[in-house]
């Protein structure tokens, strides 16, 4: 039998070769464009980053005025440790489409995650007065992470809009539970722990933050159950060697 995951690599293989013996005869540069576009697309999705580098490369000769082709090359980069192309691939995005939010949302949660908060944080603002409708609380959700090293009232202020927007958002949930442990405000992080996993599975961050509220409030039975549960499901996490230091240092 031939697996689900066998099916989609034959079927972009398959489609790969067909446009290979086209494209020679595309009088649609447009056309060309789409095509390679779809199918750096489709390899980007499987994790073959170079062959998806390949027909995206392809896609921005056939049309350069592509942001969408930029947005995902810059991904592409970015997922091969290449943040200098990224980056110049974000910033043509942008400067191709100034008024898509994704496009500036895409280039601004990457440059926080280079250090750079505070021409993301101009970014973010920025995307915030073009209309996102239902999207609109996962950028104020990327504000918000992003401020969070470096002003807690004004990430909070993100958050608390994502929330009044998505009351049961999970990603910003678990940024106000990290927000008011950082607060020193441990009731009110745990009561955002709570809320997150009732709204999603556990995963590491959200273990380790309940691993951390619980010990600061001193019910060590429950902190022990986040960690029990922190080590024997995401084991090989950072979080979890995190756990593990502070509990070799404490003994």
């Amino acid at each position: 039998m031939i697996s689900a995951r066998s099916l989609i690599i034959i079927g972009a293989l398959l489609l790969s070769g067909c446009v290979t013996t086209q494209e020679g005869n595309l009088a649609n540069k447009d056309e060309a464009a789409r095509l390679n576009l779809e199918l750096g697309l489709g390899y980007l999705r499987q994790g073959d980053y170079e062959e998806a580098r390949i027909k995206l490369d392809k896609s921005i000769k056939a049309k350069y005025d592509n942001a969408t082709a930029h947005r995902a090359l810059g991904l592409v980069y970015e997922r091969m440790s290449d943040n200098k192309g990224a980056e110049k691939q974000y910033r043509i995005a942008v400067s191709q489409a100034p008024d898509d939010a994704d496009a500036i949302n895409q280039l601004a949660a990457f440059l926080c995650g280079q250090g750079k908060q505070a021409e993301a944080l101009k970014l973010f603002d920025q995307a915030l007065t073009i209309p996102l409708y239902q999207t609109r609380y996962l950028l104020l959700t990327n504000a918000g992470t992003c401020a969070k090293s470096s002003d807690l009232p004004r990430a909070e202020n993100y958050l608390r809009q994502a929330l009044a927007q998505k009351p049961d958002y999970p990603a910003a949930l678990l940024q106000m539970g990290e927000i008011n442990y950082m607060k020193e405000n441990y009731i009110q992080a745990r009561a955002f722990v709570t809320r997150y996993l009732d709204t999603a599975p556990p995963d590491s961050l959200a273990l380790w933050l309940g691993y951390r509220v619980e010990m600061a409030m001193k019910d060590f039975a429950a902190a022990d159950e986040y960690a029990s549960m922190l080590l024997k499901r995401f084991p090989e996490s950072a979080e979890a060697s995190l756990l593990q230091e502070q509990r070799r240092n404490a003994g």
